[in-house]
């Protein structure tokens, strides 16, 4: 072809291709421009026409149970195949599908429901979804487990899910999800030690309290603080009283990395901050924080008697340091819960020694190991109640053996 030809044709093929899009704008297509409507014989009428149609076939799978016809289930069962055939990579049919069996759940057959779960479940993939379904999904089905195979495999999945099975008694759930939980924190925390900036490190870290499973990521952060320092705080107090507390009692180090801390008014508490300074051997900065928080009204906490109470009441946890030999006595007894019990879990010198529910009142017997101080600490797992009111349980005696 010549030149002259080749330029010919090249205007003419963009001489028709011009007239196409103006004609799409004037007058666009049929497929385009039609709303489904949430009428059943319209949308069948429509995808009769139009059997390519498939938002029409995922609005029909979701309006065909809504019907008095009694082959509802076939025609929800059916818009869906075609949907899901017509448009496999997209989430509108499924979503349209399960949406429908949720909303008459009651009236499916067990292999229905199964079915709509399993188109579901690709969906819960999505954190945003996971989040916004699996409470109605827990409540309406019970599955924990569907859940958490479904969800995103994160920690923060998992502690979803935990929030789901402490308030409704699920103990033996919880305990699974628990080790899974803790597992995926030391997962996700090595896989970003390396590459997030210290603050972003400690942002992310998991809250306090921290007992011995959470001991190697403990030492892990000190680990790379100490090669790349914090240069501001991390705008986390709690968490870094908690650390810097379970790091000392522990013997674990360096804590040269969190030397701004002792350095940085409101970064934790004052105590912590001069534990720090002393730990590093800052006599004077120790010198200078004393001083400023010297308040002759203060009292300082006896160790010796229990820590953390709301009043009397274990709200959360609270810990005290008991002489003991081999074993610690101790009653504990529900003060507040609807009709699930509280469940405690019982610490020893931040190793688990003692779990279970406590309803109304339960006694445990908890080994200690060597005679000597320990510190003992009881965590109420399960402080809230499905309506968010409190749980509170209470020590009612505690005897050294």
């Amino acid at each position: 072809m010549t030149v002259l030809g080749s330029r010919v044709l090249l205007i003419a093929v963009a001489v028709t291709m011009l007239a196409a899009t103006a004609a799409f704008v004037v007058s666009p297509p049929e497929m385009g421009d039609v709303k489904t409507q949430p009428d059943v014989r319209l949308l069948a009428t429509r995808i009769a026409h139009h059997p390519s149609d498939w938002p029409a076939a995922s609005a029909l799978t979701e309006v065909a149970l809504d019907t008095r016809l009694e082959t509802r289930v076939q025609l929800w069962r059916a818009a869906y195949e075609h949907a899901s055939l017509l448009a496999p990579e997209r989430g509108d049919p499924a979503n349209a599908f399960a949406r429908a069996a949720f909303f008459h759940w009651t009236e499916l057959s067990e292999k229905d429901r199964r079915d709509a779960l399993t188109a579901y479940a690709k969906l819960l993939s999505d954190p945003n979804v996971f989040h916004r379904m699996a409470k109605p999904i827990f409540e309406l089905t019970g599955d924990l487990t569907y859940l958490q195979r479904s969800g995103p495999q994160t920690a923060d999945t998992t502690a979803w899910l935990i929030s789901l099975a402490l308030p409704n008694g699920r103990f033996a759930d919880y305990r699974l999800l628990r080790r899974e939980w803790q597992q995926q924190h030391v997962n996700e925390f090595t896989a970003k030690l390396h590459t997030d900036t210290p603050e972003e490190l400690v942002a992310a870290f998991p809250s306090p309290p921290y007992h011995a499973d959470a001991e190697p990521m403990i030492k892990a952060l000190l680990d790379e603080l100490h090669q790349r320092p914090l240069s501001e705080s991390p705008g986390r107090p709690d968490l870094l009283n908690a650390i810097v507390d379970y790091a000392l009692r522990h013997d674990l180090g360096p804590l040269d990395g969190l030397e701004v801390i002792s350095r940085t008014p409101g970064a934790a508490s004052a105590d912590t901050r001069l534990k720090l300074a002393r730990a590093l051997g800052l006599k004077e900065r120790a010198s200078q924080i004393e001083l400023a928080s010297n308040d002759p009204r203060r009292v300082l906490p006896n160790e010796n008697e229990w820590q953390g109470l709301c009043q009397s009441d274990i709200c959360t946890h609270g810990w005290r340091i008991v002489e003991a030999g081999h074993g610690i006595a101790l009653t504990i007894e529900t003060v507040k819960t609807d009709e699930v019990p509280p469940y405690v879990e019982i610490y020893v010198d931040d190793m688990l020694r003692a779990e279970g529910e406590v309803s109304p009142k339960r006694d445990f017997i908890v080994p200690a190991g060597e005679r000597g101080p320990h510190r003992i600490e009881v965590v109420l797992a399960n402080p809230m109640t499905r309506n968010q009111s409190e749980r509170r349980v209470q020590i009612k005696s505690l005897t050294t053996l």
